[in-house]
C-alpha cells in the first residue's frame, strides 16, 4: 500500500485508496463510503455479475465528474476492464484508451431535459441535501440524549412540547424524515426513571432497529455495560427466557423502554401492562408511524385501533391508584387530515391533545414523472434506468406476481446482486434482503436492488438507498410520497423515478379499499355472530373464521373491516381481554383463530334494513375516499397537476383540523414549490433555499409548571405579564436572578451565556435573547447584555402572548441595562421598570 496518498493530517485518502484497488484487486480496505466498500468488495472477489460491477463503476465515475465538474478518467486492473467491456454499452461507459474508463451524463430523452443520475453526487458536498438547524440543546435533552444541539426547530418544540404537557395529555408531532424522531421518544421515556414507555411500531424490522439505536444510546451512557447484554424488542420470535427477564425488568422499574407490536401489547403484554399502570411503572405510550392507526387499523390489523382501548384502561388504572397518568406521543411524518382527525378520536381524550407540525416537503429526491405509451415500452424504459441510476435502488410494482416477473427479467439481464421482497416473502427472506442490504462490517452488503411492492417500506431505515423506482401508479400519493423516502435518508440527494402505462389504474384500483355490500356484509356477519364462543363473560368472534367462505389473508381482512366498520357505526364496542381469556376458547387442531372480544349494542343486526340504511351509505363514503385518493394520484402521475403541488395538497388540512388544533394545523401542509419535480424544471423554478419550519411553540402546560411572580409583577408595575428589570450589573446579578427565578417557576431562560442553569426535571434555554416570537407557554427570563437592541414587539400583548392561551399566567421578565429603549420608549421614565437588585430581594435570594 506504499502508493496511497497519505494527506497532511495524517488521513489516508481513501479517493486515493480506491484508484489503487481498481487497479490492483489484491487486498480489500475498510472505506467510510457505502459505495466504496459495494464497488471494492465486488473488485476484490469477483462477487457479483459484470453488470453488478459496471453499474456501480458507473456511478463512482458519475459522482466524481459531478463532484470536479468534468469527465472523470480512472484507469482499470485488465482483469476488472474485461469485465466491464462484456457490458460496457448497457450502461454507457466509454473507454478511450487501454483500461482507462468514463460515463457520460445520463440524459434519456423520454425524460424532460436533465439528468437523472444526478443523485450520483451523493457522498460528496454537492450532494449534499440536508440541512437542519442546529439549535442550541436544552438541559434536558443534553441530559437524555447526549446530543448538544438539535437536529431542526420542530424536533425542539416537540421535544419542549413532550416533556412540560400535562398528566394524561397526548402529544401529536408530525415531524419530517431525518428530524430526529427517536430522540423525541427518548425525551418522553427520561420523564420517568422507574417505569416503561411502551413504543409500537408495525414492523419486526423497525422494533429491532430502534432496539439497535437504544443499545448505542444506553451503551454510551454507561460504558461499563455491554450494549448486546441489553434488549428492548418483544416480538413473535423473542424467546420465553428473554420474555421473562424483560417482565421482570418492567416490574422492577429498571426497564426505560419497551419495543413492540399492537397485536403483542393488546395480548401477550396486556396483562403485565395493566399491572405496571397499577404500580407505577407505566410511564408513557409512543406510537410510530401513527399515520397506521388509521391506514392499517381500519383494514387489516385492527389491533392498532385497540391500542385506544388500552390506553384509556391504563390512564384509569393510574389515576385510581394516585400514581401519575401517563403520556401518549404519536410519531408520524405523513399525517393527513384524515388521520389527524382520526387520531384526535381515538387518543384525545381526557386531553389536552397537542398538535406539533413541520412538515416540508424532503429535500433530498429529485422527482422524474413519464407515461409510456404500452408495458413493453415502460419496460425498456425501466431496464434503461436501472442501468444508469445509482446504487442502492429499489424498484417498487403492484403485486408479488408482478414482482417476481420483474425479478426474473433482470436476472436474465444480467443482475445477481438483487432481492425480493413482498407480502409473500418469508420473514427470513426479508431479513436476509435488509442485512444484504446495508454494508456492516465485516459482512459486506450483497444486495444493490431490490425488487419490492408497498411490503417494502415501514421500517427500511438503510440511510444510502439512492434511487427509487416505481414501475407502478402508486394508489394514493401518500404511498408514493411515503415509499419515496426510502431514499436519501443519510441526507444527500437521491432520485425518484415514476413510470406509468395504459393498464396501471386498473391494477392500482385492486388495491383500493374495497367495502362489502350490505347483504354480503349481513351475511358475514351472521356466520361470525352464530360462531360466536364465550370466555371469562367476554363474547369472542374468530376473524379467521371460514363457514362459507375461503380462508387466508383476504377472508380475515374482509372480517376485520366488518367488525371496524360497525365499531364505527356504533353497532358494536370492543373489549379488551388477556391471554389468559383467549386460551380458554377451543382450538380446532389444524385450524387458525383470531378471537375478538366484543359486545354487540344492537338488537337489528339480523335485519336487512340496518345494513341497507346505515352500512351502505358508510360504504358508499369509503368508495368515494379512496376514489378520490386515487384520483389525486392519476392526476400527478399524468402531470396533470404538479408533483410538489400534489403532494402538498393531500396532506392539506381542512377546516375540521383546524378547529381542533387551531393555527398550529397550518403547518401540516408543506410549502411548495419544490424546483425538484417535472413542473418545476419546466417552469425555470429553482430548489428553494428555504430553513426547516419553526412550528409555533404552543401547548397546554404541566400544572407543576405554575409560576409565582405576583409580588414581583405588583413591585415593577408589569403590565399584560411583562416585567422589565434594569441593572448597571449583569453579569453579578444575571445568574442570581436566573436560579431565584427557576425557583418561582419560571422555565425559559435566554441569552444567560456565562452559567450553567438547569432544573432537575425540565428547563427551555436559549443562549441568546429571544423576542416575544420565540417564546414558548412557558414563563421566560430573558438576558439583554449591554447594547442589545431589544424587539419592540415585546410591547404588543397579543404577540407575546399568542402561544399562551391555554395557559392561565404567565411572565416574561427583561433584564436590560439601565437607560435603554424598547421601540423608542425609554425604560424607567417611559415604561415602569424595577431596580434588578431590588428583584432579587423580593424574590427572596
Amino acid at each position: 500500500m506504499a502508493r496511497i496518498m497519505i494527506r497532511a493530517d495524517h488521513e489516508v485518502d481513501h479517493d486515493e485508496v480506491l484508484i489503487h484497488l481498481l487497479q490492483e484487486p489484491t487486498t480489500g480496505f475498510g472505506f467510510d463510503d457505502d459505495l466504496y466498500n459495494r464497488l471494492a468488495h465486488l473488485c476484490v472477489t469477483g462477487a457479483g455479475s459484470d453488470l453488478d460491477l459496471a453499474v456501480l463503476f458507473r456511478h463512482l465515475l458519475r459522482r466524481w465528474s459531478l463532484r470536479d465538474d468534468r469527465a472523470s478518467y480512472v484507469t482499470c486492473a485488465p482483469t476488472i476492464s474485461a469485465r466491464l467491456r462484456r457490458v460496457a454499452d448497457v450502461v454507457h461507459l466509454r473507454e478511450d484508451r487501454a483500461d482507462r474508463w468514463s460515463a457520460d451524463p445520463w440524459r434519456p430523452d423520454w425524460l424532460e431535459s436533465g439528468t437523472p443520475d444526478a443523485a450520483a453526487a451523493a457522498g460528496a458536498e454537492l450532494g449534499r441535501r440536508f440541512h437542519g438547524e442546529a439549535l442550541a440543546a436544552d438541559p434536558f435533552f443534553e441530559r437524555c440524549t447526549g446530543y448538544d444541539r438539535y437536529r431542526t426547530p420542530g424536533q425542539r418544540v416537540a421535544c419542549r412540547a413532550v416533556v412540560s404537557a400535562p398528566a394524561s395529555s397526548t402529544v401529536i408531532a408530525m415531524l419530517p424524515t431525518g428530524s430526529g424522531k427517536t430522540e423525541v421518544a427518548l425525551c418522553m421515556a427520561e420523564q420517568h426513571k422507574h417505569a416503561v414507555t411502551l413504543l409500537i411500531v408495525p414492523t419486526v424490522a423497525l422494533a429491532y432497529d430502534f432496539e439497535r439505536r437504544f443499545r448505542e444510546h444506553y451503551g454510551k451512557r454507561n460504558t461499563k455495560i455491554d450494549p448486546s447484554a441489553l434488549h428492548f424488542a418483544w416480538t413473535a420470535s423473542t424467546p420465553p427466557e428473554l420474555r421473562d427477564r424483560l417482565m421482570s425488568a418492567v416490574r422492577d422499574g429498571t426497564q426505560p423502554l419497551l419495543v413492540t407490536s399492537p397485536e403483542s401489547v393488546t395480548r401477550a403484554l396486556r396483562t403485565l401492562l395493566v399491572e405496571s399502570a397499577s404500580i407505577g411503572r407505566f410511564g408513557g405510550l409512543v406510537i410510530d408511524e401513527a399515520h397506521l392507526v388509521t391506514q392499517w387499523g381500519r383494514d387489516f390489523r385492527p389491533e392498532f385501533r385497540t391500542l385506544a382501548d388500552l390506553r384509556r384502561d391504563l390512564l384509569s388504572l393510574a389515576a385510581a391508584r394516585n400514581h401519575p397518568s401517563p403520556k401518549t406521543l404519536l410519531l408520524s411524518a405523513t399525517l393527513g387530515s384524515y388521520e389527524l382527525e382520526d387520531l384526535h378520536a381515538l387518543f384525545g381524550n381526557p386531553g389536552p391533545c397537542t398538535l406539533v407540525a413541520a412538515n416540508a416537503l424532503r429535500a433530498e429526491p429529485e422527482l422524474w414523472i413519464c407515461s409510456a405509451p404500452d408495458e413493453q415500452i415502460r419496460g425498456k424504459h425501466v431496464l434503461e434506468a436501472l442501468a444508469h441510476l445509482p446504487r442502492p435502488a429499489v424498484l417498487y410494482v403492484t403485486s408479488p406476481d408482478i414482482a417476481n416477473t420483474w425479478a426474473q427479467r433482470l436476472k436474465a439481464r444480467g443482475y445477481k446482486r438483487m432481492a425480493v421482497v413482498t407480502g409473500e416473502t418469508s420473514t427470513e427472506d426479508r431479513t436476509r434482503a435488509l442485512i444484504g442490504l446495508r454494508h456492516s462490517p465485516p459482512d459486506p452488503s450483497t444486495v444493490d436492488l431490490v425488487v419490492a411492492t408497498s411490503a417494502f417500506g415501514l421500517g427500511i431505515d438503510n440511510p444510502h438507498i439512492r434511487s427509487v423506482v416505481h414501475a407502478c401508479l402508486p394508489e394514493t400519493v401518500d404511498r408514493w410520497y411515503q415509499e419515496l423516502g426510502r431514499g436519501g435518508r443519510d441526507g444527500d440527494v437521491s432520485v425518484g423515478l415514476l413510470v406509468t402505462a395504459p393498464g396501471d389504474r386498473a391494477e392500482a384500483a385492486k388495491l383500493c379499499t374495497k367495502v362489502l355490500k350490505p347483504t354480503t356484509a349481513q351475511e358475514r356477519w351472521a356466520d361470525l355472530w352464530a360462531h360466536r364462543k364465550k370466555s371469562a363473560d367476554k363474547t369472542f368472534v374468530d376473524l379467521e373464521g371460514t363457514r362459507g367462505v375461503g380462508a387466508g389473508s383476504y377472508n380475515r381482512r374482509w372480517n376485520a373491516q366488518l367488525i371496524q366498520g360497525l365499531v364505527e357505526l356504533d353497532a358494536i364496542t370492543r373489549v379488551q381481554a388477556d391471554v389468559e381469556d383467549r386460551a380458554e376458547l377451543q382450538i380446532v387442531a389444524g385450524q387458525k383463530h383470531d378471537w375478538v372480544p366484543l359486545n354487540k349494542r344492537r338488537s337489528d343486526l339480523s335485519d336487512i334494513a340496518f345494513w341497507e340504511q346505515r352500512w351502505q351509505p358508510w360504504q358508499k363514503a369509503e368508495v368515494v375516499r379512496s376514489k378520490q385518493a386515487l384520483d389525486a394520484a392519476h392526476s400527478l402521475a399524468n402531470q396533470a397537476t404538479t408533483a410538489c403541488l400534489g403532494i402538498a395538497a393531500s396532506y392539506r388540512p381542512n377546516s375540521r383540523i383546524y378547529e381542533l388544533f387551531g393555527q398550529v394545523a397550518a403547518g401540516v401542509e408543506p410549502s411548495t414549490p419544490c424546483g425538484r419535480c417535472p413542473g418545476c424544471r419546466q417552469a425555470n423554478i429553482r430548489p428553494p433555499d428555504d430553513p426547516p419550519p419553526r412550528p409555533p411553540q404552543a401547548w397546554p402546560l404541566d400544572d407543576q409548571a405554575t409560576v409565582r411572580l405576583d409580588d414581583l409583577a405588583a413591585a415593577a408595575s408589569a403590565q399584560d405579564g411583562l416585567i422589565l428589570l434594569t441593572t448597571d450589573h449583569h453579569r453579578r446579578l444575571a445568574v442570581p436572578l436566573a436560579h431565584a427565578l427557576i425557583r418561582r417557576g419560571v422555565r425559559h431562560i435566554a441569552g444567560l451565556l456565562e452559567a450553567a442553569t438547569s432544573h432537575n426535571d425540565w428547563l427551555f434555554r436559549d443562549p441568546e435573547p429571544i423576542g416575544p416570537t420565540e417564546v414558548t407557554p412557558c414563563s421566560s427570563f430573558v438576558v439583554y447584555p449591554p447594547g442589545s437592541r431589544v424587539s419592540g414587539t415585546w410591547l404588543s400583548p397579543n404577540v407575546r402572548l399568542a402561544p399562551r392561551k391555554v395557559v392561565a399566567t404567565t411572565f416574561d421578565v427583561l433584564l436590560l441595562e439601565r437607560d435603554s429603549y424598547i421601540n423608542g420608549r425609554h425604560v424607567g421614565r417611559d415604561l415602569r421598570a424595577l431596580d434588578a437588585l431590588t428583584a432579587l430581594d423580593i424574590l427572596g435570594s
